[in-house]
C-alpha cells in the first residue's frame, strides 16, 4: 500500500517560504478562520503537542497549566519558531489567553501577534453578527502586514475548505462502517498533517488515502475517543495491538472542528459564520453538557460502539469541568467509559495500558 505522508514540518515550512513566498504563522488551538489565512498567502502551522522536553516554560507558568500551553510556550522559548512570520491566538480557554498575554506583552519575540475571539454558547441572535465582525476585524488587521484581502481568493479558499471537509467526512463515514482499511495509528497520522500542510498539498493526500484504503476492514471492537487530541500516541498503537477500532471520535483537534457541513452562501464571510455555528458541540465553545452527551450517544448508535475512552490532557479545565457528569450520564444510558489522564508525549504507563486492556475486555 502507498504511504500518504508529506515532508517534515520544519522542512515543509521552509519550502513554503522559499518556493511560494507564503507567510507561516504559528496558530494555537483550536477554532480559527483558516480560509482567511489561506487567502492572504499565510500558511497556518498549528501548535498542539510538539515533541519537546520542557526546560524554559516552567519559569513563566503555574505548575498546573495544561501541557498544550506549556509545550507551545517551550517551542517559542527554545527558538523553534524563528521561521514563523507571526502568531494567532484564538480565545479557546483561559490558559490560551494567559499564554497570549505572556507572548505578546512579556516576551520580546518581535513578531506580530493576532487574536481571534469567537462567541461562546448559548448563542443569541447577536452572536452571528459578533462573529462576522470578528472575521472582518481579523482580516483588516492582517491586511496591515500582508496587503489587501482578495475576496474572490477568499471565496475559492472557502470552497477548498468545504472540499477538505467533504473528503474528511467520507473518511470518517467509511471508518464508522468498518469500510476503511487503515489502522488507528495511520488514520490519525494522515489527517493530522492538515495541522501544517497547505490545502493545495493536503487535499491530494486525503483524496489518495480515501481512494486507496476504501474497502472492507477487519471486524474489530469499535470504540469512541473523546478529548483534545489523540496523545499519547502510544494509545493508538495499543488499540491497534488489542484489535480495537476507533470507529468515531469527539476530539477537539479532529472531528469537532474539521467535519464542517456543506453551506450554500455566496458571501465567503457568511459561509465561514455558518460553518462555525454548525460545528459539533465542544467544551471550548461552552456547549451544553447534554448536547455533548447526545452527540456521543449518536456516534455510539451508528457505529455499535460500546465504550468511550476519554483521552484527557492533565489540567485541561474545559474538558474536566464536564467530565464527571459526562461519565455519569453515559453510564445511565448504557455506554461504558474509561478516563485516560496523562501529560502530552509522556507515553503510556504499564498501569494505563492495563486499564485500557481491561476496559476493552469488559466491553467486548
Amino acid at each position: 500500500m502507498t504511504q500518504f505522508y508529506g515532508p517534515s514540518r520544519k522542512r515543509y515550512i521552509r519550502q513554503q517560504k522559499q518556493t511560494h513566498g507564503r507567510h507561516p504563522f504559528g496558530v494555537f488551538p483550536a477554532h480559527y478562520p483558516r480560509e482567511i489565512l489561506w487567502a492572504m498567502n499565510v500558511l497556518p502551522v498549528e501548535i498542539w503537542d510538539p515533541p519537546l522536553e520542557v526546560s524554559h516554560a516552567n519559569a513563566h507558568l503555574q505548575p498546573y497549566i495544561c501541557s498544550v500551553v506549556k509545550l507551545g510556550l517551550e517551542l517559542i522559548l527554545q527558538g523553534q519558531c524563528d521561521d514563523l512570520d507571526g502568531f494567532l491566538f484564538p480565545h479557546t480557554c483561559d490558559s490560551i489567553q494567559n499564554l497570549a498575554s505572556i507572548v505578546y506583552d512579556y516576551l520580546d519575540i518581535k513578531k506580530p501577534c493576532y487574536f481571534f475571539y469567537h462567541p461562546k454558547a448559548p448563542y443569541r441572535s447577536s452572536s452571528r453578527q459578533y462573529y462576522l465582525e470578528q472575521l472582518q476585524t481579523l482580516a483588516s488587521r492582517l491586511e496591515k502586514q500582508l496587503g489587501p484581502l482578495d475576496l474572490s481568493e477568499l471565496k475559492q479558499r472557502v470552497q477548498q475548505g468545504e472540499r477538505l471537509a467533504y473528503v474528511l467526512r467520507e473518511l470518517y463515514t467509511l471508518r464508522a462502517r468498518g469500510e476503511l482499511c487503515a489502522s488507528n495509528t495511520e488514520f490519525y497520522r494522515v489527517i493530522r498533517q492538515g495541522e501544517y500542510l497547505h490545502p493545495d498539498d493536503f487535499l491530494p493526500i486525503l483524496e489518495g488515502f480515501l481512494a486507496d484504503r476504501k474497502g472492507q476492514a477487519d471486524r474489530l471492537c469499535p470504540i469512541i475517543l473523546s478529548g483534545i487530541l489523540p496523545n499519547p500516541q502510544e494509545i493508538l498503537h495499543l488499540l491497534d495491538n488489542l484489535e480495537a477500532r476507533v470507529a468515531e471520535d469527539d476530539l477537539l483537534n479532529c472531528s469537532r472542528r474539521l467535519l464542517q457541513p456543506p453551506v450554500a452562501r455566496e458571501d465567503p464571510f457568511e459561509a465561514l459564520a455558518e460553518n462555525y455555528f454548525a460545528m459539533p458541540p465542544c467544551t471550548t465553545k461552552d456547549s451544553p453538557l447534554m448536547e455533548r452527551v447526545g452527540f456521543l450517544l449518536q456516534k455510539a448508535a451508528h457505529t455499535d460502539a460500546r465504550g468511550v475512552i476519554f483521552c484527557m490532557v492533565k489540567f485541561c479545565e474545559p474538558e474536566f469541568f464536564d467530565l464527571p457528569q459526562m461519565v455519569e450520564e453515559l453510564k445511565e444510558k448504557g455506554l461504558a467509559s474509561l478516563v485516560v489522564d496523562s501529560e502530552l508525549n509522556q507515553g503510556l504507563s504499564g498501569q494505563l495500558a492495563t486499564r485500557v486492556e481491561a476496559f476493552l475486555e469488559m466491553i467486548r
